[in-house]
């Protein structure tokens, strides 16, 4: 029987308590540390010595006693910048000002007290070494003076990840603005793949199911962001390269804020090429961006007091930028949109004689009889826009145009900490994002090509809390929720497709129509194939304790997360209708549009699909100060995701490529083999990707300071990259049903079908995975590796 207060109980108590956090815990922290040790002037060890942690900017302390070898470790620190003050009789009181403490910096501090009455007391105003010599992880921070202070054109603090050794940006330099997220994202750490990197806000997730950082905060809402590479401790997962663990500001007892704007004018910008060459005066294209924060303690007059317990931050960013851009086509002349060619000529001057499609016989004088002109063909070649100059030949520029392509973006930051009591600290942030970027408008005509639009949101959320359940454990408990929609869509959003002349029972098949995309290949195309809406989203959860026993620092941890991308019936192939003319029937492109016969086409049919992943991780990490000098750092990772599965199981996971297909019974003299399997049935896994089995990540570290300016460092890690990055849901076949238009039967001889009713069995609804086998037959289709 071990008796209740015997050392061996007491380890088994602290060994479980590790083990059970193993089990609710933080998985990558923004928060840092600050350990050490207190001697006296002979370099003995001081037991007993109370230490104590101050935040200059809100008052809250933390204390604790030193151990026999008069260590102390303040674990789970909220960045920012403290004092520490040593106590003990017989000595000095020690006191050490600007010990600043960054986004997971793990400080070592040794004190050495002098001897005298505790009354009396030493002042240190010496910096804190810059180099960390606690551990073996490598990073860099951009603190605020940099991100302030440097140039940042689109004032995207990620961008600023260039001043950091073996950071690649990949991505267009030109957007870097808030909206550019895609861009942004595209940056390569350590030779790790692009889009491989893992972003953290308040210490919870921001990477969507395609890789990207869903929101890029105002770098007025940013105290600091580190860039890690190499990073040799456990809490680090989920990514191939890299980390960038940002942290939004927090209020203090002090009141701080900030006003600032800046303009950029046309009269200060130079025109582009192609307008000056065609005499176009250069487009209208001002930027204007302002923003604001403030930040402080809760103060209610008579009411209530939040000084060194209650405080608020908010910020606000937006901004107008508007860019041109120009370009040369070619439109039809008003003779060509009536159908008369005789007029039209190829580049060597020759004259492009266009035929009866049927019979191949030339029209009269080149040009198509009123009887065979197609109502919805002349209804769509007259939304071309005019020539502004006469061409010489069919194919010659006699089109130029400037856009004006204006992006609005907007983003509040808020955030609230709150020291409930002395050991217990939460703080809660939430930012709001809202942008709409436009391609170019080249016409106002309602088949204008590069007509898109694309709107974006984010709802990014973290809540932490921080629980010191003794002087020597510190339990955090967070979460977070993210959202980002994104919603494509044509200046033709909502056309009458009906005012075109096509037939009801093809109107009523459309759920949410536009101009239909005309594809040529010497005119310019009419509308752009831009229909979607599908929602990235993840739910985060993680807790974290970190113990302090003897020279040990031990933490252990657990994260979960559910990545999701759900997408709504315009996916996938969002064209809805879709014509392509090239002149096979009647020797012109523009005579095919006009007698109705196009060279190929489809209608898109879908269903909303919903993909997810779950991603679980643990791990445990013990930092071992062997000696002043010397810290080891051992950790291990065991993480899991369990393949990409749609909700309700719309997903093919397999292809049975040695089976025989049930078409097999009808067919002799051969075998065919081969199909697909549905996500649940047949025996087929309701997953794609390499999920079996846990993925085991072992990390070990060294950091040896050589000097107080010198810390060599050596490490071993295994990491795991995202296994999966999707723009959009899949969309499998079965989901979504494209319906080919049936151009021609006997090779492309004669047409077989017009635009009078181009789909004359209608458009094939999506029939979900009830054809089981029978599904894609004769189809194409994509498979994700099972």
């Amino acid at each position: 029987m071990i008796h209740p207060t015997s050392p061996r109980l007491r380890l088994c108590r602290s060994v479980l308590l590790t083990l059970a956090a193993a089990s609710a815990l933080l998985a990558q922290s923004y928060q840092g540390s600050v350990r050490g040790a207190v001697n006296d002037p002979q370099g003995a060890p001081v037991g007993g010595a109370k230490v104590t942690l101050s935040n200059d900017a809100t008052g809250e302390a933390r204390s604790e006693l030193t151990n026999d070898g008069g260590a102390f470790d303040f674990s789970n620190l909220v960045p920012a910048t403290y004092t520490i003050v040593a106590e003990n009789p017989s000595f000095k009181k020690f006191e050490r000002k600007n010990v600043v403490v960054g986004t997971q910096q793990a400080l070592t501090i040794d004190v050495s007290l002098e001897v005298g009455a505790v009354s009396e007391s030493v002042l240190v105003t010496a910096e804190v070494p810059l180099v960390e010599s606690a551990n073996a992880s490598q990073g860099q921070v951009l603190d605020t003076q940099k991100l302030v202070d440097l140039p940042n054109l689109g004032r995207n603090p990620f961008m600023m990840s260039k001043l950091v050794p073996n950071v690649i940006q990949i991505g267009n330099p030109a957007y870097n603005r808030m909206q550019d997220q895609s861009g942004s994202s595209a940056i390569s750490i350590s030779g790790g793949p692009v889009r491989g990197n893992n972003y953290l806000l308040d210490g919870v997730p921001i990477t969507d199911a395609n890789n990207r950082a869903i929101i890029i905060p105002s770098v007025e809402a940013v105290m600091e962001v580190k860039v890690q590479a190499n990073t040799y401790d456990a809490e680090m997962a989920r990514t191939g390269g890299g980390m960038f663990n940002t942290l939004i500001r927090s209020g203090g007892n002090q009141i701080h804020g900030s006003l600032y704007g800046h303009l950029r004018r046309t009269s200060w910008d130079a025109n582009s090429f192609f307008s000056n060459s065609a005499g176009i005066p250069i487009t209208d294209q001002p930027n204007s961006t302002w923003g604001a924060s403030l930040g402080g303690a809760v103060i209610i007059p008579k009411i209530y007091d939040g000084r060194n317990k209650t405080f608020f931050f908010a910020a606000v960013e937006q901004y107008d930028d508007v860019q041109s851009g120009s370009s040369t086509f070619y439109t039809p002349t008003a003779l060509e949109r009536a159908g008369d060619f005789s007029q039209t000529f190829s580049k060597s001057g020759a004259l492009i004689v266009v035929s009866d499609p049927f019979t191949k016989v030339p029209f009269a004088g080149n040009k198509i009889p009123a009887s065979l002109l197609n109502p919805i063909g002349v209804n769509i070649a007259n939304t071309f826009v005019a020539p502004k100059t006469t061409p010489a030949y069919y194919g010659d520029q006699d089109l130029s145009a400037s856009a004006s392509l204006k992006s609005h973006a907007a983003q509040k930051v808020f955030k609230l900490d709150e020291n409930f009591t002395s050991k217990w600290r939460a703080s809660a942030s939430y930012a709001r994002y809202y942008s709409l970027e436009p391609g170019n408008s080249w016409f106002t005509s309602i088949s204008s090509p590069e007509q898109w639009r694309l709107q974006r949101r984010v709802d990014a959320t973290a809540v932490n809390s921080d629980f010191t359940l003794s002087p020597t454990t510190v339990l955090s408990v967070r979460y977070g929720f993210n959202r980002f929609p994104n919603y494509g869509y044509k200046a033709s959003q909502g056309f009458d497709i009906g005012s075109l002349g096509f037939p009801s029972s093809l109107v009523s098949q459309i759920p949410n129509p536009t101009f239909p995309i005309i594809n040529f290949n010497t005119a310019y195309g009419m509308s752009t194939n831009n229909n979607f809406f599908y929602v990235h989203s993840s739910k985060n959860f993680s807790t974290s304790v970190a113990k302090y026993v003897g020279k040990h620092a031990l933490k252990a941890g657990f994260d979960y997360r559910r990545i999701s991308a759900v997408g709504n019936d315009l996916d996938g192939g969002n064209g809805q209708l879709a014509f392509t003319f090239n002149g096979t029937f009647t020797g012109n492109e523009l005579a095919d549009l006009l007698t109705g016969y196009p060279y190929a086409g489809n209608g898109y049919l879908a269903n909303k699909l919903n993909d997810f992943s779950n991603y679980y991780g643990l791990y445990a990490q013990d930092d071992f100060r062997i000696t002043p000098k010397l810290t080891l750092n051992f950790g291990l990772r065991w993480e899991r995701e369990l393949g990409l599965q749609e909700a309700h199981n719309g997903l093919i996971t397999n292809f049975a490529s040695t089976a025989a297909n049930p078409l097999a019974a009808n067919v002799s003299g051969i075998t065919p083999k081969g199909y697909v399997q549905f996500a649940g049935q047949g025996g087929a896994s309701v997953h794609v990707g390499d999920f079996s089995g846990g993925k085991w990540g072992p990390r070990v570290g060294l950091a040896y300071q050589l000097t107080p300016k010198t810390t060599i460092r050596a490490g071993y890690g295994i990491y795991y990259a995202p296994q999966f990055a999707l723009g959009a849901p899949i969309s499998p076949p079965g989901y979504t049903s494209e319906t080919s238009f049936i151009a021609t039967n006997d090779g492309y001889k004669t047409p077989a079908g017009s635009l009078s009713n181009p789909f004359p069995t209608s458009l094939t609804a999506p029939l979900g995975s009830s054809l089981g086998a029978l599904t894609a037959i004769g189809q194409s289709f994509s498979l994700v590796n099972p």
